[in-house]
């Protein structure tokens, strides 16, 4: 019978607040980057009609667009993306109790707390019904062949926690990859019902006998899902290098081959420091070119450029695992402030009031 210790130990190997992280990028994906434009888009409708109360487009009802794929089947992928991320966070620490016995030995849990096979069976049971659900949104909602994207995730987390956790620098593209397809997988889902849902281009009689195009062009918030997937992609990739330079000791331990046992510690900071000035570039690039408003510009030059020059800054001066860690944990902040913008778009770029 398993105790309440034992079952709070197993919440904590499945790391509630990265699945928290998810969750959030999920739904800012939908209710920031994609609900923003939706609502822009109708109060666009709404200026160019005569009558406010009226129907511009036949194909959208009093001028509103609404999101295409249903908010039953959003919340179902989010769970199943949470389920297959926790049962991947349980396998790599069953696969790591050897490093963790070096590297953090007080907080070992599988093994001490947690039972092995309690963790795989864990492990299975979550990344199996993950699968499920998943396969069961794809089929309900049309899209049966992005299945493909929980079956992947899946795969490549065994593989990571068995093999590639232990190979030079692909095991950290590995995992920066399947954070990048977190944002990717609601654009996949959410941009395709819509494009599916409503006309691309419709022509409008005008009372002046012109005949007036009105589009929808859905690449608009797919161009910020794939930013928001690269940023991913890359501070995912300076983080796994950074906890690689934090836990460099008992990976030795293991046999592992990662980036600082290969080149040394200066070389990955190096490269680490290169990935994150790709990153801080990007954002600034983003900054500058497309949001000309006061408050992105605050929000933006501080709020997110601050922990990524921060974290820029402890990585070059770490020395000690727990300063490694510092410029990690940083670069979690930042990569949470980012996703956070998302939730702002109604008022920045996407404001109605704008018209």
């Amino acid at each position: 019978m398993p105790t309440l210790g034992s079952m709070f130990a197993f919440l904590r190997l499945t790391r509630p607040l990265n699945l928290f992280i998810i969750v959030g990028t999920m739904m800012a994906m939908r209710f920031g980057v994609v609900g923003a434009y939706l609502e822009y888009e109708s109060a666009a409708m709404t200026a160019m009609s005569n009558d406010p109360q009226g129907t511009l487009v036949n194909a959208v009802p009093g001028n509103t667009l609404h999101h295409a794929f249903p908010a039953l089947y959003f919340w179902l992928l989010v769970l199943s993306t949470v389920l297959i991320a926790a049962g991947g966070n349980v396998i790599n620490d069953y696969f790591d109790t050897r490093i963790d016995r070096v590297n953090k030995p007080n907080e070992l849990i599988v093994g001490r707390t947690v039972k092995r096979r309690v963790a795989m069976a864990g492990h299975l049971v979550l990344s199996s019904l993950g699968l499920l659900i998943s396969l069961f949104v794809a089929w309900r909602s049309g899209q049966l062949k992005w299945v493909i994207i929980p079956v992947f995730a899946i795969g490549t987390l065994w593989y990571y926690s068995t093999t590639l956790k232990r190979s030079f620098l692909i095991g950290n593209g590995a995992i920066a990859l399947l954070i990048a397809l977190v944002p990717l997988t609601i654009g996949l889902y959410e941009v395709t019902a819509l494009a599916h849902a409503y006309p691309t281009q419709v022509l409008l009689s005008t009372t002046d006998g012109q005949e007036l195009p009105v589009s929808f062009d859905f690449n608009i918030p797919w161009f910020w899902i794939l930013g928001y997937s690269a940023f991913a992609f890359l501070t995912t990739l300076v983080r796994e290098i950074q906890k690689d330079l934090a836990d460099v000791k008992g990976d030795l331990a293991d046999g592992c081959r990662t980036l600082p046992i290969v080149l040394g510690g200066k070389w990955s900071k190096a490269i680490a420091i290169g990935y994150l000035l790709v990153a801080l570039i990007g954002v600034l690039a983003v900054r500058m070119l497309v949001l000309h408003d006061r408050l992105s510009y605050w929000y933006i030059g501080f709020i997110v450029i601050g922990p990524l020059l921060l974290s820029l800054g402890f990585t070059y001066n770490a020395v000690t695992r727990r300063e490694f860690n510092t410029a990690g944990n940083l670069m979690k902040v930042a990569m949470v402030v980012a996703v956070a913008y998302a939730f702002l778009m109604h008022r920045t770029i996407w404001n109605p009031a704008l018209l």
